[in-house]
């Protein structure tokens, strides 16, 4: 996870890239070669490690979902779908989320705001303990792709919520779980009720995603 946080695919690897840094990484830890070519898409070592890079991705949009309501829920300015459309619309506005004080402009503080900082804590989490592998680490952007991935499941959050202001496509967790749930949507393309349209995605949020890195 910590090379995935750092390189400049933030949502599609290439198979022979992932398949070379995977080799790479098995070399350094176990000191003997593994095979992790996907040619026939039937490798399961390979298929095991998207599945977990794409459960870690997931994380920054639930977790982006969390941080928002349980700030909703907290603050007493917060409690109607108003208050919260109106904050969200604020926060989205030239990207103020990402700043930790926005309005000083010689030194905002780009990706220094509390909730970014929250919710980068998923690539922290992620990548604690791990090994240090020289090969890899060197020359890597530092946190490129975590930093963007954040910001793009801020965005997602903030959007999320002007929905739920208007539409009430978030139903509330008030156990101690904490996980809101995201009503389902018609897909158009299946005219079938899904999430599709919502998910923090490749599909939804790739192109966003990108812009964040440059």
């Amino acid at each position: 996870m910590h090379w995935v946080g750092n390189n400049s695919y933030p949502w599609t690897i290439p198979d022979e890239k992932l398949s070379d840094i995977l080799e790479d990484i098995f070399m350094a830890v176990f000191k003997q070669p593994g095979d992790f070519r996907n040619d026939d898409g039937c490798n399961l070592a390979f298929n095991v490690v998207c599945q977990r890079i794409s459960e870690w991705r997931g994380n920054f949009g639930s977790t982006a979902i969390m941080i928002l309501m349980a700030f909703f829920a907290s603050t007493d300015e917060f409690k109607t779908k108003e208050a919260r459309k109106d904050y969200a619309k604020y926060q989205l506005e030239d990207s103020r989320f990402v700043y930790e004080d926005p309005d000083n402009e010689d030194s905002p503080g780009a990706f220094l705001s509390g909730i970014i900082l929250c919710i980068f804590a998923v690539q922290l989490n992620a990548t604690q303990g791990r090994q240090i592998i020289d090969s890899l680490d060197f020359g890597l952007p530092g946190y490129q792709t975590t930093l963007a991935l954040t910001t793009a499941a801020m965005s997602f959050a903030a959007e999320r919520a002007l929905i739920l202001a208007h539409d009430n496509l978030i139903v509330e967790d008030t156990s101690d779980h904490g996980k809101h749930k995201i009503v389902l949507t018609l897909n158009q393309s299946t005219n079938k009720m899904s999430n599709t349209g919502t998910a923090f995605s490749a599909g939804n949020w790739e192109t966003d995603t990108l812009v964040y890195m440059e």
